[in-house]
Order: structure tokens, then C-alpha cells, then sequence
């Protein structure tokens, strides 16, 4: 079947597959016109001889498939993203349980400086005044240096760190 006579046989029927489509409750126009594109190409290898039919079952396939391909997730902003998988704020000895664990890697961290690292006092100095609150953009005027420099020895630092707590076997958030 050549294009012509596939978009003829296609408006002849454009009704009664708009109808069979409503009558399933899975009417969709976008998903009309990509079924349209895949059941024309696959005209080309095959004969049609039902075509409300075969259109209607090349649409549930590719309805199926978009409903299996969508997360079934709602979005959220972060501080909604804040509220899962967190212990409770109140509980002050966890809290300090952790707060001692992190300081133990940033111990090791500044006194274990890694092969290959350029600027070890400097990345070190980033990641304390990061700690104490300050954003990349304070740090880099603080320090005269690029915000993206900072961001990116934050980056590194932050890897060497969860590199040495999985060889100390550290389990917990960091």
C-alpha cells in the first residue's frame, strides 16, 4: 500500500476509529497521529485487511507502552524531598552520632592527603568554611578565587570523602 492510497483508507475510516477509541475511554490526538506514522510504516511489510482493527490494536500497543514508560511518581520541590527517608530531628543522639562519624572523615581527610591532588590546604580550607555554612559564591570572594573552581574542588572533595568512608565502612548519609 503506497501513501496515497493509505492516507485514503485512513480518512475513509478516521470516524470509526475515533469512535472505537472514545468508546474505550483512550482517545488521545497526539497518540492518533504517532499510531498513524507506525502503522503506515508497518503497512509497508504487511497487508491490511481489517483496518479499525489494526489500527485500534496498534494504538493499545502504544498506549500500553506509554503507560509503562511514565513514572507513576508525583513531582515534588525539595523540601518535600526533605521530609522522606530522614530520621527524626528530635532525636538528638543520633544527631550527635553522625555529627561525630562526619568529623571523623574530615579528620582523616585533612590529615591523609590524596595522590595526585594538586591543592590538598586548599581543598581543605574550602570544605571547612563550606561547613560552616557559607555558599560557593561567599567562599570564592572570600578566598579570591572562581566560583566554578570552588564548586569544583567541593565536588572532588565530596567524592574523595564517600571513597573514604566506604574503605572505612562507613554507613550512614553524608
Amino acid at each position: 500500500m503506497n501513501s496515497e492510497q493509505f492516507g485514503k483508507t485512513y480518512l475513509r475510516y478516521e470516524a470509526n476509529i475515533a469512535k472505537v477509541l472514545h468508546q474505550l475511554k483512550i482517545y488521545d490526538e497526539d497518540l492518533l497521529h504517532d499510531t498513524y506514522i507506525a502503522l503506515y510504516n508497518h503497512s509497508q511489510h504487511a497487508e491490511i485487511r481489517d483496518f479499525v482493527n489494526t489500527f485500534v490494536a496498534f494504538y493499545r500497543a502504544r498506549d500500553k507502552r506509554r503507560e509503562d514508560h511514565e513514572e507513576p511518581f508525583e513531582c515534588c520541590d525539595n523540601t518535600q524531598l526533605l521530609n522522606y527517608d530522614r530520621p527524626d530531628e528530635s532525636d538528638l543522639a543520633y544527631r550527635e552520632q553522625l555529627g561525630r562519624r562526619v568529623d571523623g572523615l574530615l579528620r582523616y581527610f585533612v590529615s591523609h592527603p590524596q595522590p595526585g591532588e594538586r591543592n590538598h590546604k586548599r581543598a581543605c580550607k574550602i570544605l571547612r568554611l563550606y561547613c560552616q555554612g557559607l555558599n560557593e559564591c561567599e567562599i570564592s570572594n572570600m578566598l579570591k578565587i572562581s566560583q566554578s573552581a570552588v564548586s569544583q574542588t567541593l565536588e572532588r572533595a565530596i567524592e574523595r570523602l564517600k571513597l573514604i568512608a566506604k574503605r572505612l565502612h562507613y554507613r550512614g548519609p553524608l
